[in-house]
């Protein structure tokens, strides 16, 4: 089963630039899609800095993907990952390391159009989308 992890930069296509044919490849392409917290929390944090209304937004997304919370097994894939990032001196925000570690312990391809600090993660896959 092809599993999708969204981040905030998908969400930003979807319902602010209102990017239908992609939420069509999403679901053409994936039988189940995933939004991790840390990406809808980016996401309505940008809304509420540019005024809009994040009741209506944050339903959109519940409805889009399932909202994945941390469990023990997330936060020891992003404490590894985080660890091996500054070992080898190429830190990135917590938030993509979490991002990166929901997409790895769920087995699931992490979507997006921020590719810059993914890239340096072993074992992501990412698919990059336009």
């Amino acid at each position: 089963m092809l599993r999708a992890v969204i981040d905030t930069s998908i969400l930003i296509e979807l319902f602010d630039r209102g990017r239908e044919e992609l939420l069509e490849e999403i679901y053409a392409k994936y039988k189940a899609v995933y939004v991790p917290w840390i990406a809808l929390y980016e996401y309505l944090y940008g809304c509420l800095c540019l005024r809009r209304s994040i009741e209506e937004r944050k339903g959109a997304v519940e409805k889009l993907a399932i909202v994945v919370y941390p469990d023990q097994q997330i936060l020891l894939k992003a404490l590894s990952i985080d660890v091996d990032l500054h070992k080898r001196g190429v830190p990135i925000p917590l938030s993509d390391i979490l991002v990166a570690a929901t997409a790895i312990t769920l087995d699931a391809e992490l979507l997006t159009r921020d590719e810059r600090h993914y890239r340096r993660i072993p074992k992501v896959k990412l698919q990059v989308l336009s």
